[in-house]
């Protein structure tokens, strides 16, 4: 059984375009705002334990190279995006 977690009251600041943004996605969703930024700074969370978890893996195995990266994103159907040059601008 999975152990509710309590919510509290929180007050955040977003740029408008931001702020507007969600709403949309809310009222699209038709769910309340808190559960969008809920659902967003959750992923943001996984994501940098994602993150950790890499940087953890490529300091005992070296890092991946863009051969491996390519063949993973075959495998998983997620589109390959090589690494942007410097020169070119961001």
């Amino acid at each position: 059984m999975m152990k509710r977690m309590s919510t509290e009251r929180i007050t955040i600041s977003l740029p408008s375009e931001v702020r507007q943004a969600a709403l949309l996605v809310a009222q699209s969703a038709g769910v309340p705002l808190s559960t969008v930024v809920n659902e967003a700074i959750t992923a943001w969370l996984r994501t940098r334990l994602v993150d950790a978890w890499l940087t953890d893996f490529e300091s005992n195995h070296g890092a991946f190279d863009e051969a491996e990266l390519q063949a993973l994103a075959a495998e998983t159907g997620v589109p390959y995006l090589p690494p942007r040059s410097r020169s070119s601008p961001a």
